[in-house]
């Protein structure tokens, strides 16, 4: 996960284990690998606890070390240093790391439909942005979407810096909060607030999110280890999304590995974010990216005075590796009394 996206989940996931609990040995010279989640252990990552539980990078010959992500963590820097052989960020997260001279590329994009938009109360009857005009966004500094937002719609609105709590807002129904349909929504909806939540992506703006990298120089040399793991990985996510019991044993696996979390949250977004991956593209390939979705991008970065060059799309990402794996061809519900 980018810095976009930091700040958007610590409220549900603060403060997660370390990798050991997640990772083990396959024996028989498997060959190490290190994926550096997106966050700290949760249903973001769970598609990746799943091939590991299943055994699917095992059958690669592939020893693979979930290593937990967070506010501390630099996976661009890790990555690039070969001390990770993938990580996460956004699409412009990506973009900016280009521009800065580091050499990484983008292999995968989970989120088909960016999940990252706002909420307001349920009872104020704001069902669309056009609605939000004149009232204090609560949004993380240098977040692209609001600003997308008031150049497409032509609303105005003030602003205030997320902290990571959503406190304010659950008290005053005049603001409008900025997260995931994942977390913040989950609080909100634990403490007994109802919210409409809407997606920047309805505004046009649907960047590729927790979109996974690797460095020039390993997609180079170890071609067959990311064609591995990306075959076991989308595998891993498709059984995840559409097999309650490997669901079940994953998300155990999750809760092992960051206790900050309660098996009702883990459930809750496990449930809301498989039509955020399975849209689009994603409906025939998990994973897939498109060279007219990063141009698209690209074009909006310029608009809003984001980059100090145009960059070329196919320099962005390399999309030859992954699996043709569909998403299920049914989302089972979540079981009983879960959340």
């Amino acid at each position: 996960m980018s810095a976009t996206a930091l700040a958007l989940v610590a409220v549900s996931a603060c403060g997660g284990s370390t990798s050991s609990s997640a990772s083990s040995s396959s024996g028989g010279g498997a060959k190490a690998f290190k994926l550096v989640l997106p966050w700290y252990a949760d249903p973001e990552g769970g598609g990746f606890f799943a091939a590991k539980s299943e055994g699917l990078y095992r059958t690669k010959n592939l020893d693979v070390t979930l290593q937990s992500g967070g506010p501390q963590v630099s996976a661009t820097q890790l990555v690039a240093a070969g001390r990770a052989q993938v990580g996460f960020t956004d699409a412009a997260g990506l973009i900016q790391a280009r521009e800065q001279g580091i050499p990484i590329v983008a292999i995968g994009a989970l989120y088909q439909d960016n999940p990252v938009g706002v909420m307001v109360h349920a009872d104020t009857g704001i069902t669309s942005f056009a609605g939000m005009g004149g009232k204090t966004w609560v949004v993380q500094t240098g977040q692209l979407g609001p600003a997308w937002v008031k150049k497409k719609t032509g609303i105005s609105f003030t602003t205030q810096a997320y902290q990571g709590s959503i406190a304010n807002f659950l008290k005053k129904d005049s603001l409008v909060q900025q997260g995931w349909p994942t977390n913040e929504a989950y609080t909100a909806e634990k403490a007994g607030v109802k919210v409409n939540f809407i997606p920047f992506s309805t505004s046009g703006f649907n960047p590729y999110n927790d979109v996974f990298f690797t460095s020039e120089s390993y997609l180079k040399s170890h071609r067959k280890e990311l064609t591995d793991f990306l075959a076991a990985s989308m595998q891993g996510w498709k059984d995840y999304m559409g097999d309650v019991s490997v669901a079940k044993t994953a998300n155990a696996d999750l809760l092992k590995a960051n206790n900050q979390q309660t098996s009702q949250s883990v459930w809750y977004a496990w449930d809301k974010q498989r039509k955020y991956v399975t849209a689009d593209e994603g409906k025939q390939q998990l994973g897939a990216m498109t060279g007219a979705r990063w141009t698209t991008f690209i074009d909006q970065m310029k608009q809003l005075g984001q980059l100090k060059s145009t960059p070329k799309a196919s320099d962005l990402y390399d999309s030859s590796l992954l699996p043709t794996v569909a998403a299920p061809a049914s989302l089972p519900a979540a079981p009983a009394g879960s959340y």
